[in-house]
């Protein structure tokens, strides 16, 4: 997710360059008192969440499942059905990659999805606003900066998931299906295991990749 150029009249589906968006709208809110600024903020970090998740589980298949990835992700509640089915989003997938990544002294941060689902749920209750009383609705009302405190929130939450280097955020991945067998064997063991701690999971990867 290198540096992009953003331009107003053009949509990109990438989390950061919908957090752009989102500083826009924010403008526009503080500088108006724009409660709908707000909103349209929200539903920018709602779909800025869901791409993170998506591309989390894309990029940890084959390029050539990716398609049927996106496809069955489509319904509602998808992106946790092909998580089920792929479970790269599940915490134990996820402090696995760690571990791989601190051996090999790559830079990278651990996602965190219930936080993502979490943040989702809460932003929601601003994108589906038709219950607010016109005085919540007002930009000063506790309800709306409540609203603006939780969109920072998301923008740091996301920023802050992804290694960021040379003005460019990265977003890392494992092929499960590729993984070398000596290391599939680990993360196997790692998934069941209800005693194995993170520091002994490095342990074991460790000694597969001196």
């Amino acid at each position: 997710m290198s540096t992009m150029i953003y331009k107003p009249d053009i949509r990109k589906n990438n989390p950061i360059y919908l957090l752009r968006q989102v500083e826009e709208l924010l403008k526009i809110a503080r500088k108006y008192k724009n409660p709908s600024s707000l909103i349209y903020a929200s539903l920018e970090c709602r779909i800025a969440l869901e791409l993170m998740d998506l591309n989390f589980l894309l990029h940890s298949v084959k390029r050539e499942e990716r398609e049927e990835i996106i496809i069955d992700s489509k319904p509602k509640n998808g992106i946790d059905r092909v998580n089920n089915k792929v479970g790269s989003l599940k915490h134990k997938y996820q402090y696995f990659l760690q571990a791989i990544c601190e051996i090999l002294n790559i830079g990278n941060e651990r996602y965190d999805y219930s936080k993502s689902k979490d943040l989702q749920y809460k932003i929601s209750t601003y994108i589906h606003s038709y219950h607010f009383e016109d005085l919540e609705l007002e930009y000063d009302s506790e309800n709306m900066q409540n609203c603006m405190a939780l969109i920072m929130e998301i923008d740091k939450f996301i920023k802050s998931s992804m290694p960021y280097e040379n003005g460019t955020w990265t977003m890392l991945g494992m092929e499960i299906s590729s993984m070398p067998k000596n290391d599939r064997e680990v993360f196997e063991e790692w998934k069941i295991s209800s005693k194995m701690t993170y520091d002994e999971l490095k342990e074991k990867l460790a000694r597969n990749h001196k």
